[in-house]
């Protein structure tokens, strides 16, 4: 998430924040492979993640949401959508413990009630 941000934040390619972040972080390869691969899938199937969420805001668009709040049900929806060897229950679970530690107040209910709505639609396709 902290690579994620700090791309979207400061208008740098996201390789480039990959690359900071990595510098910067004592990250493990198996966790530097996962983050790739995440932060790949998210960045090259935004429009379907921004849509998928967009169906599940409720007099809502993505634009309109905080910026950290919309980042981690991006990747949430990216880990649901791409990342199969990750069980959905423990994607949420991560991401609303970040909405805890980062977002507001509301953020984690926010972000749970969204993430649930979402994994229990791609769970009857």
């Amino acid at each position: 998430m902290q690579a994620a941000y700090s791309s979207l934040l400061s208008g740098k390619g996201m390789d480039r924040a990959l690359e900071e972040f990595f510098n910067y972080r004592n990250i493990r390869s198996k966790g530097r492979e996962f983050t790739v691969r995440l932060l790949s899938e998210y960045q090259e199937h935004l429009a379907e993640i921004d849509s998928l969420m967009a169906g599940h805001l409720k007099n809502w668009t993505p634009d309109r949401l905080a910026v950290l709040d919309r980042l981690i049900i991006r990747l949430a929806v990216a880990e649901f959508l791409f990342l199969e060897d990750v069980p959905p229950k423990v994607t949420i679970n991560e991401y609303v413990g970040l909405a805890h530690l980062f977002g507001t107040e509301d953020s984690p209910r926010f972000v749970n009630g969204v993430l649930d709505a979402v994994h229990k639609t791609l769970a009857k396709k």
